[in-house]
């Protein structure tokens, strides 16, 4: 079974339950430190946190592997009376884009290749916000087997400080239980880089109008921003 099918059962057959799901405790909590913006919601499932987002006021655009977890998402942001760009998407093959997300949550998701944590770094402004929180290997009632790699959103302790301390700040970290389950909770931030500043390379989000509001020099000199401070 593909990841495409397997969460396309898994959200059919528990729709009531997710229709009925309150946002994260921990997204409510830290939602003033989070950088207003467009917003990028990672495996955003049913949209429960994308709608919590919205409503207070970001821009918020989700991907999610399931067809079925896009349209509940989609119905439920209806049903709040909020904007939200919505689109199926095979997450291990998205193309990220350059600067593109002032912050990025990634709840109950864990990418399936490690590049993938320097492609999200590399989508987000600079002074851009990152939140994770996931359950912990604990968790984990089965093994799963290579071909079953989506499955997998239980993170080893420390592994997400391993994968993001290097290129991010971190201004909150925490492995914890909540309601008798272990989960990892992070907030991260992208430091400013005085030359992406000084250079105007805040802004350079993907889009239909996005040729006409960069230069080719911005990207080029974006670039040998994210390569040099990656090689730090």
């Amino acid at each position: 079974m593909d990841a495409r099918t397997y969460w396309n059962d898994f959200y059919r057959e528990q729709k009531d339950v997710h229709n009925s799901q309150a946002p994260s405790s921990f997204l409510k909590d830290i939602c003033g430190r989070l950088t207003k913006g467009l917003t990028l919601d990672l495996a955003m499932g049913t949209g429960t946190n994308a709608g919590f987002l919205a409503q207070n006021g970001f821009t918020v655009r989700g991907f999610d592997v399931s067809d079925v977890a896009i349209e509940i998402a989609l119905e439920r942001a209806k049903n709040l009376n909020v904007a939200l760009e919505a689109k199926r998407c095979d997450l291990d093959l998205h193309v990220f884009g350059l600067m593109e997300y002032d912050s990025i949550i990634m709840m109950d998701f864990k990418p399936s290749i490690t590049r993938y944590y320097s492609e999200m770094i590399r989508s987000l402004k600079q002074g851009g916000t990152l939140v994770v929180e996931a359950p912990m290997i604990s968790e984990m009632k089965e093994a799963l087997g290579k071909d079953e790699a989506f499955k997998d959103i239980y993170f080893h302790s420390n592994e997400i400080l391993r994968e993001l301390s290097k290129e991010l700040r971190i201004l909150f970290y925490n492995e914890t239980i909540i309601s008798g389950r272990h989960v990892v909770q992070c907030l991260a931030l992208k430091p400013i880089d005085r030359d992406a500043q000084k250079y105007n390379l805040f802004n350079l989000a993907a889009g239909p109008n996005a040729e006409s509001s960069r230069s080719s020099k911005q990207l080029e000199l974006a670039e040998k921003l994210f390569s040099s401070s990656t090689k730090k």
